[in-house]
């Protein structure tokens, strides 16, 4: 295990000083990684699968690799299956990876997904707004791995806020928020207002944590009315978090909403911080449909009782 160590230490260097005209030792190490290294230091040749989001369907996408070969598979979306060698792959010119066969540039890039590591950054951000979903999905998880927080990285980046998958929407709204400066962090804001739910529900979290006190509230009580109940019931528990709704109409909430999710997230509010004044609803609460509210409605109740005269 020491000399695989050290060998793919030795890799990375190469993969970060890589230039126009790389060094025997360089493209030695490179080709032994890509040829022999990792089918030999996975336990179990790489397995890999995700189901991503697109225009209404769920497709899955499996990435294998055994002594020879790596193969991508499809489920879904109408992506043809293919497998490429490992030594094909490891003779690439990362200088030219554009110009490669789409196969081959696929390949490494699902490579460098399921093992990133740093130095790929530079040859593969550019496909940020490759034509295939699974490219674009692949490099933006790679470049949120490494956090490859340059300019190039972003002003490609800006176009996944349009993205056809939500997941890409909502993988681009943490990237931006964790690596973003201040003024970029704002472009999460148009997701407040995407198609998806997940979405807007992912981009209040995000501004919730990067913008100021006020803003936050104000963003969070428009939310409060979305269509959706999983956004409603973030933008409750945010402005929970920010003190700037009454334990009154929590407590209304928590026995008038119709959705479960809401009343869920009430209850758990008015378990960690509810007063005496809130023991009538909770009381209510008890016969609520929902396990969850019944189970957090006792709860408080519990913590109350020793800190009100009402009959419990």
């Amino acid at each position: 295990m020491g000399t695989v160590l050290t060998l793919w230490r030795k890799m990375s260097y190469c993969l970060s000083h890589w230039g126009k005209a790389p060094s025997p030792l360089c493209s030695f190490f490179f080709i032994f990684y890509l040829s022999s290294f990792i089918p030999l230091t996975a336990a179990e040749d790489i397995f890999k699968s995700d189901t991503i989001n697109l225009k209404g369907d769920k497709i899955t996408r499996i990435i294998r690799t055994d002594k020879k070969n790596l193969s991508l598979s499809f489920n879904g979306g109408g992506f043809k299956s293919f497998a490429v060698s490992l030594k094909d792959i490891a003779k690439l010119d990362l200088e030219k990876l554009s110009e490669t066969p789409e196969n081959h540039r696929r390949a490494f890039i699902s490579l460098a997904y399921v093992t990133p590591k740093k130095g790929v950054s530079k040859y593969i951000r550019n496909f940020l707004d490759d034509e295939n979903v699974w490219v674009r999905w692949e490099v933006l998880n790679i470049l949120y791995e490494l956090g490859d927080a340059s300019k190039d990285t972003f002003k490609k980046s800006r176009s996944l806020f349009n993205d056809p998958s939500p997941d890409i929407r909502i993988k681009v709204c943490e990237f931006y928020e964790k690596y973003a400066s201040k003024t970029d962090v704002m472009a999460i804001y148009s997701l407040l207002w995407d198609e998806n739910a997940e979405v807007r529900k992912t981009a209040l979290a995000s501004l919730s944590k990067i913008m100021d006190e006020k803003s936050v509230i104000n963003a969070a009580g428009d939310m409060l009315t979305d269509k959706s109940d999983i956004v409603r019931a973030g933008a409750l528990r945010i402005l929970s978090d920010n003190s700037a709704i009454s334990e009154e109409r929590v407590g209304n909430i928590l026995v008038k909403d119709a959705a479960s999710v809401m009343r869920k997230a009430a209850s758990a509010i008015l378990l960690k911080s509810g007063t005496p004044k809130s023991i009538p609803n909770l009381i209510k609460a008890l016969n609520d449909k929902d396990e969850d509210v019944k189970a957090n409605a006792k709860k408080a109740l519990d913590r109350l009782r020793n800190k009100s005269d009402i009959p419990l």
